[in-house]
């Protein structure tokens, strides 16, 4: 299905929006992140969490880049198959990363509160859904 520029860009939001929803105000920041060129493609930062706590688009889609390439060389050489997903867990919440279609990544950051089954379920999903919308 083809969408004009402005319509993927409310269907992004919305799906960004229903994760958020769906994690029941647990979901800190969210972002469609290039594979190719490293930026944000679209990103959500629901009201509530503290501002000073949260790091920039920019600084998300960097960092998730790096740490999904590092990440996949490792998993090549360790012999486990193709990544799915990854969990990083700190101190005060989750980041939580996965692949959104051939050139897109999904990176969710989580206080710790979140459901992490439920979480890598509806991020599953919403994946899906957005490289319907990218394709």
């Amino acid at each position: 299905m083809r969408y004009s520029l402005s319509s993927k860009t409310e269907l992004l939001k919305e799906l960004l929006l229903d994760l958020s929803r769906a994690s029941q105000g647990n979901v800190e920041a969210s972002a469609i992140i290039s594979k190719s060129q490293g930026l944000p493609i679209y990103s959500l930062y629901p009201e509530g969490p503290d501002e000073k706590r949260i790091p920039e688009e920019d600084v998300i889609a960097g960092r998730t880049i790096q740490i999904q390439e590092a990440t996949r060389k490792v998993f090549k050489q360790l012999k486990r198959g193709s990544l799915i997903r990854m969990l990083i867990e700190g101190e005060s919440g989750y980041v939580i990363i996965c692949d959104a279609g051939n050139d897109a990544i999904l990176a969710v950051l989580t206080n710790k509160r979140a459901n992490i089954g439920y979480m890598f379920f509806s991020m599953s999903r919403t994946a899906r859904r957005i490289e319907q919308v990218l394709s």
